[in-house]
């Protein structure tokens, strides 16, 4: 370690003083010693000195050995742990979280930017210094270490399983301590892993939502103030556990005032249930033909509202109406498990609006792990109502027509749109939906009047369906 000599002075004139002189001198010179002499051991640490052979040319490598083992910065150091503060490895963090998968791996709490940057719901304070919290820091790396491998859990995954359980564990057995949001935060992670996961058991996931809104309701009794946030991806993750595993609701839209939408009575017209929909509506239960009402005037404000070159979530905050419509869907769908009068395309259905209404507004959540999960229920349906009919009318051709457009149109893995489109040409009635759009020069737009007799918002859905349609026609037989 340098040391250093101050020279005190009262007047400016004893700057010059003799001694004064030849002490900064002493120190000009020591420091320079110094400097050459570390410069010149680095040298011999970086380079390799060579030799010229006496009887010839060649040059003969010889590598200076020292004791000496170099401190190796991982390059992620300034970006993931400029102060060396996290309980684990910045370096390998700062890799999960550059994989193309990890996008989305932390939806409903944050999600990671393309340049490594978190960003979050209102929750700032999670990322300004909360991931030197061992629980939060292992719970983000096993949903990254999940997504970067494919949604399959590893050694890896586990690893950092237990330790998030244990250091939740650890917190949580403390009562005399006030929970930190990172924690609650580790707590919401956790919980969409184990959804993820195939074979999750969703006791543990009611277990952990039960544990986050008891641990809210203590902190408002102690007068301590807990994210609205944290409220909000409770929320979210009580739903996605229903849509996934199957999990009976603990919080709905009814706990959340912001998400009940009043209805707008200078747009009473837009309030209408689709004609593609009206022979479905006659037998499922009235909720869901009023919710049909309610995101078809969605869709028409959206569409009213937005251009193709803007977001809707820049002008148009629509995300508590798009809860508002998702939190009812789930309650049919919950319904619906428990009751086998309904008809599979009734339960496709769902899913589809579901996927349309998830697809209005994405905001800063664009993965595709929620598109894919729904599009994949809507075309195990499709196949199941299909297998049973013996000679589809005109209005069930149309409904599966629109359903199978959802789920190639607006899902974004190439493996499900393939799966839509080999349903779309295999069933028995897609040559008579070609042989009706025949004699038309444009069928794009005949078939797209055929979608829009059903849940339709062009801003969010037409440019995707064109898309899928272009792939699908190559793959259409040739009709003469």
């Amino acid at each position: 370690m340098e040391k250093f000599q101050f020279v005190t002075i009262s007047h400016p004139d004893e700057i010059r003083d003799e001694k004064n002189q030849s002490q900064i001198r002493k120190h000009a010179i020591r420091s320079s010693l110094r400097k050459s002499r570390d410069g010149a051991e680095q040298r011999r640490e970086n380079f390799v000195a060579v030799q010229v052979a006496t009887n010839g040319h060649d040059l003969k490598m010889r590598q200076i050995r020292t004791g000496k083992v170099p401190m190796v910065i991982p390059p992620s150091s300034a970006r993931a742990d400029p102060f060396d503060a996290l309980p684990g490895c910045p370096d390998r963090l700062r890799v999960l979280m550059g994989h193309k998968s990890a996008k989305q791996a932390s939806e409903p709490v944050f999600c990671v930017g393309d340049s490594g940057q978190i960003f979050s719901q209102g929750m700032e304070s999670v990322s300004q210094g909360a991931f030197t919290d061992p629980a939060l820091l292992h719970a983000l790396s096993l949903v990254l270490a999940l997504a970067a491998n494919k949604d399959v859990a590893n050694l890896e995954c586990l690893n950092h399983r237990g330790e998030t359980l244990r250091n939740l564990a650890e917190r949580m057995g403390d009562m005399t301590l006030v929970p930190k949001v990172s924690t609650l935060t580790a707590m919401l992670v956790l919980i969409g892993y184990e959804y993820r996961v195939n074979g999750s058991s969703s006791h543990a996931i009611s277990l952990h939502i039960r544990a986050i809104d008891e641990v809210i309701k203590m902190s408002r009794k102690a007068n301590v103030a807990v994210s609205h946030s944290i409220r909000r991806a409770l929320f979210w993750q009580d739903l996605f556990s229903c849509l996934f595993v199957r999990t009976t609701r603990l919080l709905s839209h009814k706990n959340y005032p912001e998400f009940c939408w009043a209805r707008d009575h200078n747009r009473s017209h837009t309030y209408v249930v689709p004609s593609g929909f009206l022979a479905l509506a006659e037998t499922a239960p009235i909720p869901f033909s009023t919710l049909l009402q309610d995101l078809n005037a969605l869709c028409i404000l959206v569409d009213s509202s937005c251009d193709p070159d803007s977001s809707p979530t820049d002008k148009l905050p629509i995300d508590n109406g798009q809860a508002w419509i998702e939190s009812r869907l789930i309650d049919l769908l919950h319904e619906s498990r428990g009751s086998k009068d309904n008809p599979p395309l009734y339960d496709a259905c769902i899913f589809a609006l579901f996927l349309s209404t998830y697809k209005l507004s994405t905001g800063i959540w664009e993965g595709c792990f929620i598109p894919e999960f729904c599009a994949s229920q809507v075309l195990g349906f499709v196949t199941q109502a299909t297998t049973d009919m013996m000679e589809p009318s005109k209005q069930d051709r149309e409904s599966i027509l629109w359903l199978l457009f959802v789920a190639g149109g607006l899902a974004q893995r190439s493996r499900t749109k393939s799966r839509a489109s080999a349903l779309i040409s295999r069933l028995y009635y897609w040559d008579r939906v070609l042989e009706e759009q025949q004699q038309h020069a444009e069928t794009w737009e005949h078939i797209r009047d055929t979608l829009k007799k059903f849940i339709w918002c062009r801003y969010s859905m037409e440019q995707k369906m064109v898309h899928f349609w272009k792939q699908l026609s190559r793959l259409a037989p040739t009709h003469s």
